[in-house]
Order: structure tokens, then sequence, then C-alpha cells
């Protein structure tokens, strides 16, 4: 929807039935845009360096207007603005030719900035909304909510310029406004000379992305032309590519290091899936999946705590013989580890080897806008929302079994895993770890929290085996 008002965009839903929003209205069309309709105008363009005002205000006359293109004209002392949009829904494509035709008797100095404002929204689909621009080959992304609020990263990097404007200048391909499924971007044609912008309207609560360029003198009589493409659809990596200007660096694969690997686990899961038709049961397969494909790091890793659990009756021994000497208590552990054949970090550096499968995983699970809306079974209908069974009244808490399950097969795995610290500091790890792990994931994605606890069950299972295995060996 347009509305002549700024010759701006209003709304934009995506149609197709697999990414409508569930409302307590019923499932609807999921709007793209957030912020409130009457403010709602993305692709404005204020032109205030002519002179004039507010030009993104004002009203423009519809030059013409068909099924899938729109002509918006706008005449101001001397100055006509003609804003043309070409619409291709069905690759959520829109083509935006901005021209200025200068018969002012002055010149003008166009900067051709483009406004795309955004407002903190409690919907699922907007609760991590950022503003997004990929500049000099590297995403800058920052929540609408953090823009224009002091932070202690801001302060120490200084990320943001005094007045808490986080300018990008030249070489941005594209800037607009990120969901964690959805993407709406300006991509310029003059990508290399293009500015962007992050700006507060209201900080914390409303703010804008700006892209523009530096001032070109337009003599009077003459005429210039910007073209822009606009992205606004699903986070899909195939659209995304074929839109090309990195675009696909939207989706959130992680570091770089690690983006290869969640580049890979989501293809594996959308493999698993079409063999088995439920996301819920993909995770758990992808899940047995990694454990089997790193068996024998974390076998290793488990005979050495097993070996450390055999030995530990001797090692409390060692640290009560000689605990009020800590330097001749450290070189007899250190004698004993050496004649028993024991190392204490032995299950360290397997552990390390993992965080990456683990980490690229996370964000596997975390951008695949195919768990959107998935259900695995009973209640659990949105694998990329926290699952809830009940909510108790008056307090309104609610109740969510499965981060509950993670961190009971948490307590249990750490009951199994021996320690080498003191017994008080092993006892408090083993409480303090639990309840931790268990309030983070209390508001994790029912697909995070599914794949953390199959993946202690496993861990469980495997443990019991190898500590059966190293006692029948004994």
């Amino acid at each position: 929807t347009l509305t002549n008002k700024g010759a701006a965009l209003t709304s934009w839903e995506l149609s197709e039935e697999r990414y409508s929003e569930r409302t307590p209205e019923g499932i609807r069309p999921i709007e793209i845009l957030s912020g409130s309709e009457s403010e709602r105008l993305v692709l404005r363009t204020p032109f205030e360096e002519f002179g004039f005002g507010d030009l993104g205000s004002r009203r423009y006359r519809v030059e013409s207007s068909t099924a899938d293109s729109a002509v918006l004209v706008l005449e101001a002392g001397g100055v006509t603005i003609r804003k043309t949009y070409r619409f291709d829904p069905g690759n959520y494509l829109l083509r935006l030719s901005v021209s200025v035709d200068n018969r002012s008797g002055r010149i003008l100095n166009p900067r051709f900035e483009t406004q795309w404002p955004a407002e903190v929204s409690e919907a699922p689909d907007f609760q991590e909304q950022s503003l997004i621009a990929f500049h000099d080959d590297g995403v800058e992304r920052e929540a609408v909510a953090g823009v224009g609020v002091p932070g202690i990263f801001s302060d120490l990097f200084g990320s943001a310029d005094p007045d808490g404007v986080i300018r990008l200048r030249g070489g941005v391909d594209w800037a607009g406004v990120d969901l964690r499924y959805f993407v709406g971007a300006v991509l310029p044609d003059r990508a290399t000379s293009a500015n962007a912008r992050f700006q507060a309207t209201v900080p914390g609560q409303v703010a804008m992305t700006v892209l523009g360029f530096d001032p070109i003198p337009l003599p009077s009589g003459q005429a210039v032309v910007n073209d822009y493409r606009v992205y606004l659809g699903p986070k899909e990596t195939k659209r995304l590519e074929a839109v090309g200007a990195q675009l696909v660096q939207s989706i959130d694969f992680g570091y770089g290091w690690i983006a290869p690997l969640t580049r890979f686990f989501n293809w594996l899961l959308n493999v698993i899936y079409a063999f088995v038709g439920n996301y819920g049961v993909a995770i758990i397969l992808l899940t047995i999946l990694v454990r089997v494909a790193t068996l024998p790091i974390v076998g290793r890793q488990m005979k050495s705590m097993e070996k450390m659990r055999a030995v530990q009756p001797q090692i409390q021994e060692l640290q009560a013989k000689y605990k009020d000497d800590r330097q001749k208590q450290s070189e007899e552990m250190m004698k004993f580890y050496k004649e028993n054949g024991v190392n204490p970090l032995g299950g360290c550096l397997p552990m390390l080897l993992q965080f990456p499968v683990f980490i690229g995983l996370f964000f596997a699970l975390q951008s695949s806008i195919q768990l959107r809306h998935a259900p695995f079974f009973g209640y659990i209908d949105d694998l990329s929302a926290p699952a809830t069974l009940f909510v108790i009244p008056e307090i309104d808490l609610p109740v969510r079994l499965l981060p509950i399950l993670m961190g009971l097969s948490m307590i249990v795995q750490q009951r199994m895993t021996p320690m080498t610290m003191d017994p008080a500091q092993a006892k408090m790890m083993m409480t303090i770890m639990p309840v931790m792990m268990t309030v983070l994931f209390y508001q994790f994605p029912s697909g995070l929290v599914l794949y953390w606890m199959i993946s202690n069950v496993l861990g469980i299972a495997h443990q019991a085996w190898v500590g059966k295995q190293q006692r029948a060996a004994a």
C-alpha cells in the first residue's frame, strides 16, 4: 500500500500462507513494516536540503497507477520530484526511481536521502527488530530499542557519534530494517558512494535507517535520477542470493569463521526434514548425527573423565594430606597423574573442539526460517518460540516443560561427570549451572531447547556406556 503523503510505502503484507502470523484475532498475513500506520512512511524522501521544509510529509499527486506500478509527483518552488514504483511481488521486490528536475533558477545539492522508520514492537516476529546495513563487506546491526540509548559497548568502542547517531560513510551496498526471519532493505544502484545512518526518533522506541549520498550540484535546467531496488521478504538463502549485493548476509550465520558450519547444518536440517516431514524429529535426528560424527572426540573425553573418576579417592587423600602446603600438594598431584597415566586436562581439549559444532548448530537453529511456526507434537506447535504448557494464574508464570527437562538432564549429566575441584565447589557448580542454564533456556525457542536436551540425554547414555566399559576392563 502506498500513500501520496511523501509518496511512501505504508504497508507490505506477505500473502503466502506459510508466512502468516498468529494474532488473538486469528491467523492473518504478516505485515513487514512496523509502527503505527499513520506514521509508517517507508521510503519517504525529505529533500530538506532544497530549503522548502520536509518534503517527505508533503502530498504528492498521483500521475499514474496500475496493478504493478505507480508514479507520484511533487512540485515545489520550481523543483519537480517524481517517484516511480514498479512492483515484483513474486520475488518480494520493488524498484524505486527518484528523479529531481531543477527549474528553480538556482543550483540544488540533492542528497537523495531515503528513510525507513521502525518502532519497538512486542509482536513475536518483531522482538529482535534491528536497523541493518551492509557496509565495507560487513553487516552493521543495531537493535531499534538501543538506537540513541547510551550503552556500555558504544561508550567503550565508539560505535556512535557524540549525537548518538551511527554513521556509515561510503560503500553501503544495502540498508534497512531487519527482523529475525524477514528483512527489508534498500539496494542503491550507486552503492560505492552511498552513505547510511541509524538515528533515533524517540530513543529506545522509534528509530530509522537513512540511506543517502553526498550532495552533487544540480544546476538549474537539469535533472538527475537515482534508482534503487527494495527487497521486503523472508530470509531464505536462495532468494537473498538471487537478489545479490550480499543481502544473504542479513541472515545471522554467526561469526565469520562459524558461518560455513551454520550453512551446512541449515542444509542438513532441511535434507532430513524432506524425509521425515517434522522439524522436531529432524532436530532430534540431526543431534544424533552430530553426536555420531563427534564420537571419537567425545569418547576420548569421556574415557579421560572415567579415569579421573576411578582415581578420585586417591586424589582426595593427597589433597587432605597436603592441605596446608599448596606447593607440595601440587607437586604430589602431578607426580600421581604421571604415575597413573591420568591427564586432568584430558577432557578439556575434546570439549573445546566441540564448541564450533555447538555454536554452528545454535546459529543454524536460531536463523532457520523453516522453524517458524513449525509444529513438533502436542502443545509444542512452534519450534521458533518458547512452548508454554500452561500459565500459573495470579502470578502469570508460564510453565515450560522442555527447559525444565533440559535442566534436569544437566543435573544428571553433571553428577555423572567427575569433578577435580573442591567437593564444596563442585556441589555448588552442580546446583548453580543447571539453574542458570534453565533460566537462560526458558526464553529460548523450543527447537534450540529440544536440541540441547536431546544432546544431554545422548551424553548421559554415552557416559554410562563408557563408564561400564571402563569398569569391565579394570
